[in-house]
């Protein structure tokens, strides 16, 4: 919205550190005492017991093993599109993406707009049973939501795709982390949350560069790598079914610690 306001691409990045600036405000406004115990010292071995307390706690408890799994599963088949957009623009709805303002940066507003409005909404849900149903919903819609965009035949059903996929995996990932949060002590949530982020970033990463490199370099387009994802975690979501723990979760929610 700013590059469009202003016609220049500087003014998205002054904005971006300007709202980072707003988050520290808000950081450090927060006065409640911690309750997280860490190893004290410095140098790498006490960096690495930390990480190894966080990994200890997330692989030996079930609901949260659960969880991450399905997460990790999700941002590796629905949530790696990124480096995808540029082809589908370009050799499926025939607009040059050359310029910041080329076709994959219309995809990325409708879905970021739609994430960022999930996320408001559902910070207002308190019933745990709410989100655990929630989650589930979104969950399926996460997976159908890239297949619409596979068969997408315009820009404006391109978008409109794109902001179902940004209403239906902003909100799955709020409600992991609420859910994550919700079930971890104080003592340890911390360093959960550092081995968490660790797992979803490198997952999506990792398979945004293995998606770009079959778009590229093999005879596989980015409409089936798209579709392929979507049908691949909606697989993985019916086979959850048969866990334990996660259909505690979509049923009743998450229990608080």
């Amino acid at each position: 919205v700013v590059l469009w306001i202003t016609g220049h691409e500087d003014w998205v990045f002054f904005l971006c550190a300007a709202l980072y600036c707003g988050g520290l405000f808000l950081v450090l406004r927060i006065r409640t005492r911690s309750t997280g115990v860490v190893e004290k010292g410095a140098g790498p071995r006490v960096i690495m017991r930390n990480v190894a307390a966080g990994l200890r706690f997330m692989y030996h408890h079930p609901i949260i093993v659960s969880v991450v799994l399905l997460v990790v599963t999700h941002c590796g088949m629905t949530m790696s599109f990124e480096s995808l957009f540029p082809v589908l623009t370009r050799d499926k709805l025939g607009m040059e993406d050359a310029s910041i303002m080329g076709g994959s940066s219309y995809l990325m507003v409708g879905y970021g707009v739609a994430a960022l409005m999930t996320s408001f909404t559902l910070a207002g849900v308190r019933s745990e049973r709410a989100r655990g149903r929630a989650f589930l919903v979104l969950a399926v819609l996460s997976g159908f939501t890239p297949i619409g965009l596979a068969f997408a035949p315009n820009m404006p059903l391109a978008v409109l795709s794109t902001a179902g996929m940004g209403l239906a995996q902003g909100g799955f990932m709020t409600l992991s982390h609420a859910m994550i949060q919700t079930v971890a002590p104080d003592a340890i949530r911390g360093r959960l949350m550092g081995v968490y982020s660790w797992h979803i970033q490198g997952f999506m990463a990792s398979f945004n560069l293995v998606n770009g490199t079959l778009a590229g370099y093999t005879a596989l387009t980015a409409p089936l790598i798209l579709g392929a994802g979507g049908l691949g975690f909606l697989i993985a979501v019916a086979l959850s079914m048969g866990r334990g723990p996660l259909r505690q979760v979509y049923s009743r929610g998450v229990p608080a610690t």
